[in-house]
């Protein structure tokens, strides 16, 4: 199965002059996401677990996760990769009064495994409908100028 992007425009005005560039983004409407009940049957399909216990295993992971990374550790998944908090603040005139009431977790980052990357790139089929549009209008174009 093939994952869908867009090209968004974006202006690069860190130079002299204005300069657009193209960059591939995520399509935000990606297929319906997989499910527990479907990880946890593919979990059974492969090892010795039953799919309850795949199951059970998937429903207490965020909690267990969850608790590791409020004692302030990074919580490591060997093959998958790394969760980790990330913090900022409200912004502050003095160093001082940076305190730790104004500090908060603004998200949790996953880092992926370098392996675990390597095997969805290997199996990825990228797609841009956008991309295949605009060629589609070049040939008519190229083909009316002919």
């Amino acid at each position: 199965m093939s994952m869908h992007y867009v090209v968004r425009k974006k202006v690069d005005k860190s130079g002299d002059k204005e300069v657009v560039r193209y960059y591939a983004a995520s399509k935000v409407l990606q297929p319906e996401p997989v499910s527990n009940e479907e990880i946890a049957a593919r979990l059974a399909e492969i090892s010795s677990l039953q799919t309850g216990d795949a199951q059970s295993v998937l429903v207490q992971l965020p909690d267990v996760i969850a608790d590791f990374l409020a004692s302030g550790r990074t919580v490591n998944i060997r093959g998958l990769g790394n969760f980790f908090p990330a913090l900022t603040s409200e912004p502050v005139e003095r160093i001082e009064e940076c305190t730790a009431d104004k500090v908060r977790i603004s998200r949790i980052c996953f880092k992926a495994a370098g392996g675990f990357m390597r095997r969805i790139y290997r199996h990825l089929d990228l797609f841009s409908f956008q991309v295949q549009d605009v060629k589609k209008e070049l040939k008519k174009k190229r083909e009316k100028e002919e």
